[in-house]
C-alpha cells in the first residue's frame, strides 16, 4: 500500500526539486523518478493554480475515476493524489508507484520485431475494448488508451495516466484541460470550451480511441504501416462491438490516421519538447 503522509510528502518534493524530469512526454505534467522507503516512485508535479474548488473538485473526482476504471477491469498501480498549497496557490500531486522504463509499452514497442509489435497492438486493443463494453454510462467517463499511457508488467497492461481524471462529461472536462493547462490562464479566454472536443473527442468515442491507437503506431513504427492498418482491420471485424462502428473504423482505416493539428499545438504552446507518437 503506497501510502504518504504530508511530512513525507514534503521530503519527497524537496528530493523532486534537484533531479531530471523522468519523460518530456507528459502535457499537463512534470513527472520525476525517484526513490523513497525502497520503491520507486513517480512524482507528477501539475500547474499550480489559485482555484481551491477546482483543486478540490479534481481530487475527489481522480479517487473515483481510479476506483471505477479499476471496476471495469483496467489495471493501475498504486496512487496517490495530494495537493500542496504555496503563496495561494494550489498545486495537484500524483504519486505513483514506478514501472521500470523497459516495461514502458511505448519503449517495447519502439524495439520489437514486426510479430512482437502486433502482439502488443492486440493487448491494447483489448483494453480498448474492455473499457468500451464495460462502462456504464458513456458520457460520463472518458479514458485515453494510448501507448505512452501504459506499462507491461509480469505480461499484463498497466494504465497510469489518470490526469485529468474523466468521471464526468466531456463539457466538463474540457474545462478542466484548459484550466489544467500549463497556458490555461491565457487560452481560457480565446479558446471556447467546445473547440477542446477536436481533442476530447478520443476520450469519449471508441471509434476515435480505436484510430488514435492505430495512428499512434503507425507513426512510431511507420516501416510496418501496412501490417499495422491491415491486423486492426482484422481485428475490428471480429470485435465485440456494433456494426456501424465496424464499418466507420474500417473506413478510417484505409490509410494511417494523422495526428490532430491541434494537439501538436498545443504542445508547442507548452513548451513541451517531448516527441509524441509522430
Amino acid at each position: 500500500m503506497l501510502d504518504i503522509s504530508d511530512s513525507e510528502l514534503a521530503l519527497l518534493l524537496a528530493k523532486v526539486s534537484g533531479s531530471e524530469r523522468d519523460s518530456e512526454l507528459g502535457f499537463f505534467s512534470k513527472p520525476f523518478r525517484l526513490k523513497f522507503k525502497e520503491k520507486e516512485l513517480i512524482i507528477k508535479k501539475y500547474f499550480p493554480v489559485r482555484d481551491d474548488k477546482t483543486v478540490n473538485y479534481i481530487i475527489r473526482n481522480h479517487d473515483s475515476y481510479v476506483g471505477e476504471l479499476m471496476s471495469l477491469g483496467i489495471r493501475i498501480p498504486e496512487t496517490v493524489i495530494k495537493a500542496v498549497q504555496s503563496k495561494r496557490k494550489h498545486q495537484i500531486i500524483i504519486i505513483q508507484e514506478a514501472f521500470k522504463k523497459e516495461e514502458m509499452l511505448r519503449y517495447l514497442m519502439e524495439r520489437s520485431s514486426e510479430n512482437e509489435m502486433l502482439g502488443l497492438c492486440r493487448l491494447i486493443f483489448d483494453e480498448t475494448l474492455k473499457f468500451r463494453n464495460n462502462r456504464k454510462n458513456t458520457a460520463e467517463i472518458g479514458f485515453h488508451p494510448t501507448l505512452r499511457n501504459y506499462a507491461l508488467h509480469n505480461g499484463s497492461l498497466w494504465y497510469f495516466d489518470t490526469f485529468p481524471p474523466m468521471l464526468m462529461n466531456q463539457r466538463e472536462l474540457n474545462r478542466i484541460i484548459i484550466r489544467m493547462s500549463p497556458f490555461g490562464r491565457l487560452i481560457k479566454n480565446l479558446i471556447p470550451p467546445g473547440f477542446i472536443d477536436i481533442v476530447s473527442d478520443e476520450y469519449f468515442s471508441f471509434i476515435k480511441m480505436f484510430k488514435g491507437i492505430v495512428g499512434s503506431c503507425c507513426r512510431l513504427r511507420s516501416e510496418y504501416a501496412g501490417s499495422i492498418l491491415s491486423f486492426s482491420m482484422e481485428y475490428i471485424r471480429s470485435a465485440e462491438c456494433d456494426q456501424e462502428e465496424k464499418q466507420k473504423i474500417i473506413e478510417i482505416l484505409q490509410s494511417p490516421p494523422r495526428l490532430p493539428g491541434i494537439w501538436t499545438f498545443f504542445r508547442k504552446l507548452s513548451g513541451n519538447t517531448g516527441k509524441p507518437n509522430i
